[in-house]
């Protein structure tokens, strides 16, 4: 509660960044507080409901708004298409609004170019991806991408940067807020609903026909199905070529969890099948071979049966629980990576070296060399596809029984 001077009372809400010692959050809370600031003073009223912001404290990265009531998860809503075609309203007001405005300074320059800054930032992402444990299927999204960048459609608008079911907060079927806008920036329209769709991996919203549809009556202006595509595949490297990066840093615990692997395995097997199809690719599927569990098997099935049945029930609160859940997919990993890891490994060696016979010896190496190959287009890039499609199968069917239905989920079919 916020209280001032006159004895007056402000129901309020702090956020920060537990990371504020990391300069690299710096332009994440700049921009964050750049449209916090833009729709809750000259935009207020412009259709896009936020919290109102109260104040900033940069050297913390804390934001403080006005309180806001609101439930952020959509399963829970009782019409859900109503709640859907106001949110995607929401969106649609959000790229009405004049990019060029000193208010939105901070989340890019309006005179680029979508596809510059798209461009730019691929560039920027292989670089990245090479110099940190360079990764085939990261290199194979990004040179795709590279060499199919959409043209044009008219100027940069402002963007929401990761809209989508959990980042907006309901009562009935009102908007009470759009929130999480560390990711806003100037762009293509097209982005935005391609977040929505990415996002639907994981959290179930209404089907993307009903969000086109939606869209197009509240912005006047018709989807591109072909460019929101692009962007799905676009929108996943921008968030997986980073995280990676910061993972493959020395003793870094990033993406060492059970949900770090869940999620990663089940971007990657997207990002791969994605490329194929918009390739127009045809790819197999490799034959795994059957590999019966040796005698440290047992410890695991224990392993899980201890979680399962006395550790999970007994947990005093909902972190300890949820602790010891991350633990039961990291036991599941371990136990299928004892059985299949080596057999896998030495499967996915062979297949890059049979492409590349100079590549190293080692798995780890003969990938860097792939990524590399095909940052230079050097190699096939059918077969640097197929290769990238063999590993995530493998992947997946080592984080299967951890994944449910994550190790299958996959965009609907619009065509």
């Amino acid at each position: 509660m916020l209280r001032y001077p006159d004895g007056a009372e402000r129901r309020c809400y702090l956020a920060w960044d537990g990371r504020a010692g990391d300069p690299s959050r710096m332009p994440y809370f700049e921009r964050e507080t750049a449209i916090l600031a833009a729709l809750s003073g000259p935009y207020h009223g412009s259709g896009v409901t936020v919290a109102p912001l109260v104040g900033t404290f940069p050297s913390h990265l804390a934001l403080l708004s006005e309180f806001v009531s609101g439930n952020d998860r959509f399963p829970q809503a009782e019409d859900k298409a109503a709640l859907a075609r106001a949110f995607v309203g929401q969106l649609a007001a959000l790229h009405r609004l004049d990019a060029r405005n000193p208010a939105f300074a901070a989340l890019g320059d309006a005179t680029e170019p979508p596809a510059s800054r798209i461009r730019a930032n691929i560039a920027q992402w292989q670089r990245t991806n090479l110099s940190a444990g360079a990764d085939p299927i990261y290199q194979v999204a990004l040179a795709w991408l590279a060499r199919n960048v959409p043209p044009d459609r008219g100027p940069a608008v402002v963007l929401h940067g990761d809209a989508g079911p959990g980042n907006f907060l309901f009562n009935g079927n009102e908007i009470a807020a759009l929130v999480d806008w560390e990711l806003t920036h100037l762009g293509d329209p097209m982005e935005d609903l391609a977040q929505i769709w990415v996002r639907s991996l994981i959290q179930p919203f209404v089907p993307m026909a009903d969000v086109f549809a939606a869209y197009e009556a509240a912005s006047g202006q018709p989807v591109d199905l072909a460019r929101v595509k692009y962007h799905r595949l676009y929108f996943q490297l921008s968030f997986s070529v980073p995280s990676a990066a910061l993972a493959s840093g020395e003793g870094s615990s990033i993406g060492a969890t059970g949900t770090g692997l869940l999620y990663g395995t089940m971007h990657k097997r997207v990002i791969v099948q994605s490329v194929a199809q918009l390739a127009g690719i045809a790819v197999t599927d490799p034959e795994l071979p059957l590999c019966e569990p040796d005698w440290t098997d047992r410890f695991f099935a224990t392993a899980l049966a201890d979680l399962r049945d006395d550790i999970v029930p007994a947990a005093g609160n909902q972190r300890a629980a949820a602790k010891a859940k991350e633990l039961a997919r990291l036991v599941k990993f371990w136990r299928m990576r004892a059985s299949h890891g080596a057999a896998f490994d030495a499967a996915e060696l062979a297949e890059i070296r049979a492409l590349m016979p100079s590549a190293p010896a080692n798995l780890k190496g003969a990938r860097a060399a792939l990524a590399e190959a095909i940052a230079a287009d050097a190699v096939d890039f059918a077969a640097a596809v197929q290769l990238c499609h063999n590993r995530v199968v493998r992947e997946t069917a080592i984080m299967a029984d951890a994944m449910g239905g994550l190790a299958t989920t996959w965009y609907e079919d619009l065509d």
